[in-house]
Formats: C-alpha cells, sequence, structure tokens
C-alpha cells in the first residue's frame, strides 16, 4: 500500500503506528493463550501422574472431641532459629506440632510432603474462656478481617463483663 510512495503523510504515518501496535497486541494474546493452554495441559498431566484431581477434596467427616478432655499444657520450648527444612516451634512441643501438621494435611488434601511448614506458634492464653469459643473467635475475627487465621497471632482471649 506504501511501498511505492517515497515520503508519507502524517495520517498515513498514524496508520502505519497503529497497525504496528495493533499485530504487537495481537501476538501477545496469542502468546498467553497459548502459554495458558500448555500450563493446563500440565497441570492435567501431573495430576495424573500423581494421582489427585484438581477439583477440591470432599469435606472430611468433623471430628468428634468431648466436652470434657482435660487438656494438659505443653511445656514450653525455647524458639529454634529458622533453617530451610526445619520448622520453628515457639511454645508448642514437637508432638503437638505433628499432629498439626498431619491435621492440616488431612483437612487440606495436600499430601504432608507438599505442604512447608516455616513456623507453629503455639500457647493462647485463654482468660474466662473455654478452647471452643477461642477457637470460634479467632475464625470470626479471621473472616470478618479477611486475613487469613495463619497470618494472625492472638496474645490472648479474655472474657470482659459488661
Amino acid at each position: 500500500m506504501f511501498a511505492d510512495k517515497e515520503f508519507l503523510t502524517m495520517p498515513e504515518t498514524l496508520l502505519v503506528a497503529v497497525a504496528g501496535i495493533l499485530v504487537v497486541i495481537a501476538e501477545l494474546a496469542l502468546i498467553t493463550v497459548l502459554i495458558l493452554g500448555i500450563s493446563k495441559i500440565m497441570r492435567s498431566i501431573e495430576s495424573k501422574l500423581s494421582g489427585t484431581s484438581e477439583e477440591a477434596p470432599e469435606a472430611a467427616a468433623p471430628v468428634a472431641v468431648p466436652a470434657a478432655t482435660p487438656v494438659a499444657p505443653a511445656p514450653a520450648v525455647a524458639p529454634v532459629a529458622y533453617a530451610p527444612g526445619r520448622v520453628q516451634l515457639v511454645d508448642v512441643d514437637e508432638p503437638t506440632a505433628a499432629v498439626v501438621m498431619a491435621l492440616v494435611s488431612n483437612q487440606t488434601g495436600i499430601p504432608l510432603e507438599r505442604l512447608w511448614f516455616k513456623s507453629i506458634k503455639g500457647k493462647t492464653e485463654l482468660k474466662d474462656v473455654d478452647e471452643r469459643t477461642a477457637a470460634t473467635i479467632m475464625a470470626i475475627v479471621s473472616k470478618e478481617s479477611g486475613i487469613p487465621l495463619d497470618r494472625l497471632n492472638f496474645k490472648s482471649i479474655r472474657k470482659v463483663e459488661e
């Protein structure tokens, strides 16, 4: 169209520039579609090889907790400096941390070897509040604030008389 012209007018120059921009945008869109397609195919192959599906795992049956279960306080454990592959335990003993990790793996449906725990903190001080009420309060605060429960740190929960 413009190959036989030696000089282009301003409108012709703008037309060439707009055409070039549209070609670049079309190429980027095509690359995006290809990457998304390849990613989906790879996830499908990976899930077939690992034997898991991409769908959400079925809800596990709720665990019955007796109402009068005595809970012995966990012995205080000094925090350990973080090292890759090692979980930092703060105010929680190793058997309790192992139970927490197993429960998280079971409830999420993610194999334990694919989870990475940086630290496990325990010992929220409860004053005139039972554990079930404290857990409910923590869940409500997490939901209403939009902050994931693992990002919240509760130092103490106490009942306030009106």
